[in-house]
């Protein structure tokens, strides 16, 4: 353990070791999840496919020389719009993998921190984040949102835990709310798993990403109950995925809250 960095935790779901000290971008009724101006779309196009996408390819294909298994399930999804759940651990692949995975843009759900990244700022939206709504004067506006992204056959990607913890191997709790979307919008869900595996040479690894899935909500269930065991299929198949990992960088240990 002496040579690692270690991380002490008392919260599994809300608990920040990555970005605390930016301030949340307010979310509310006037906020445009839709922009359909066209110099915007001209800009955001330009953005994404021109300037995001290559240096997305870059970092993750020829530095980090991420692999990417098991993408083939995706190879069928063509007419209709689906979810994917990922673990959340690397700042920057977890921003650049879903448009390596995903056959065209995605649009990913992301804390309203995220807006106020230094440098990105504006272009984050333009490069697909959508801001989950600080009120729920905005909610019908992010669900209408979303309701059009998969009505443009779009994939939309979520982080179920949340909180970015740099490096961590295992999966941690999810909250059930994530998991309405696809039963919400009646399409299937996938997930991506990003594990780490020593090599070599001494204290390196490389990343190697699984995509698993469709998963599909359960029919003969009420709404909730096929949340649930949406829910738990996605995880235990995360679960499963993670335990590929053996290099770790950081070590988590939790301690007891202060009563």
């Amino acid at each position: 353990m002496k040579n690692k960095k270690i991380y002490y935790y008392t919260d599994d779901f809300d608990q920040d070791f990555f970005g605390n000290s930016i301030e949340e971008k307010k979310i509310d009724k006037n906020y445009k999840y839709l922009n359909k101006n066209i110099f915007y779309l001209i800009i955001s196009f330009i953005y994404y496919y021109i300037m995001f996408l290559p240096i997305a390819f870059v970092y993750c294909k020829c530095i980090k020389k991420i692999k990417y298994k098991n993408k083939v399930v995706l190879k069928d999804i063509k007419n209709t719009g689906y979810f994917v759940y990922g673990n959340h651990t690397h700042n920057l692949s977890d921003a650049f993998s879903p448009s390596i995975i995903c056959k065209n843009k995605p649009h990913i759900i992301v804390n309203a921190k995220n807006l106020n990244v230094p440098i990105l700022k504006s272009s984050t939206k333009m490069l697909g984040a959508m801001p989950l709504p600080t009120g729920i004067d905005t909610a019908k506006n992010f669900i209408s949102a979303l309701k059009t992204r998969i009505r443009q056959k779009k994939a939309v990607v979520v982080y179920p835990e949340a909180r970015l913890w740099p490096y961590y191997t295992d999966i941690r709790p999810f909250k059930a709310a994530s998991f309405k979307y696809p039963i919400m919008f009646d399409v299937p869900a996938f997930c991506f798993t990003t594990t780490y595996v020593a090599t070599k040479r001494k204290n390196k690894y490389k990343m190697i990403i699984y995509i698993d899935g469709p998963f599909y909500s359960d029919k003969t269930l009420n709404s909730k109950q096929q949340q649930e065991k949406l829910q738990c299929q996605i995880f235990e198949k995360m679960k499963e995925r993670s335990q590929n990992s053996n290099f770790e960088k950081i070590i988590y240990i939790k301690k007891e809250k202060n009563l």
